[in-house]
């Protein structure tokens, strides 16, 4: 097994790669699961990765978790309604491999005959999007030592840079850009917004499961 001090993990479109960043800018090589140079690989202190919440050996990009163990792990979390939205329309409509390889490691996530013939394609993806954001954080929530709000990390990187065993250098904070992320490089479109009302019309069990852990993780609205 290779060690390294960090994983960063939970569901896609949570901000992993603003994660990074952050991280980087404290001294730590961490890379991000996009397969652009100099990301795509493992870091020499560690990864941010969606697809590390799985132990799958074949992920869409980057690195799997096979072979890797990390003495941090943080399942970092975004606002439920912001999440289900962007993995709905950016990695659901517009993903070539994650789909298959979120529907292999979650099973839950796909539509039954009913909703394939009866729902309107976005209802659709919005629907396989809630069942994502539920049970991918909960995969992802058991390798984690840490859950972490992607809202307020910031606030939580000194206590978080005790735990990993680095220096914390708030000075290097305010040039990474907070709306920093991979959508820009694959769609234009504006994004989705979505309600509560609309994910409980979908499917009423998945919104009180939604709610009931976006309650736990913090989140009043």
């Amino acid at each position: 097994m290779e060690r390294r001090k960090l994983l960063i993990t939970g569901c896609g479109r949570s901000g992993t790669l603003y994660a990074t960043e952050l991280w980087r800018a404290l001294g730590l090589d961490i890379r991000h699961e996009r397969p652009v140079p100099p990301n795509g690989v493992m870091g020499k202190d560690g990864m941010a990765s969606w697809f590390m919440a799985a132990d799958d050996p074949n992920p869409p990009s980057g690195p799997g978790p096979i072979g890797y163990e990390f003495d941090v792990t943080i399942l970092q979390i975004r606002h439920p309604l912001k999440v289900i939205a962007s993995v709905a329309q950016f990695i659901l409509r517009e993903g070539q491999h994650a789909p298959g390889f979120i529907e292999r490691n979650i099973p839950e996530t796909k539509l039954n005959f009913d909703e394939l013939i009866y729902l309107e394609p976005k209802q659709q993806l919005l629907l396989r999007a809630s069942r994502y954001w539920c049970n991918w954080n909960k995969l992802a929530g058991k390798k984690a030592d840490r859950r972490v709000r992607v809202e307020n990390l910031e606030a939580e990187l000194p206590e978080l840079c005790e735990m990993v065993g680095i220096e914390y250098y708030p000075a290097f904070l305010p040039s990474i850009a907070k709306n920093i992320n991979a959508r820009s490089y694959h769609i234009q479109d504006e994004p989705w917004i979505i309600s509560w009302p609309e994910i409980k019309n979908l499917d009423a069990a998945i919104y009180e499961k939604i709610r009931n852990m976006a309650a736990d993780y913090g989140y009043d609205e």
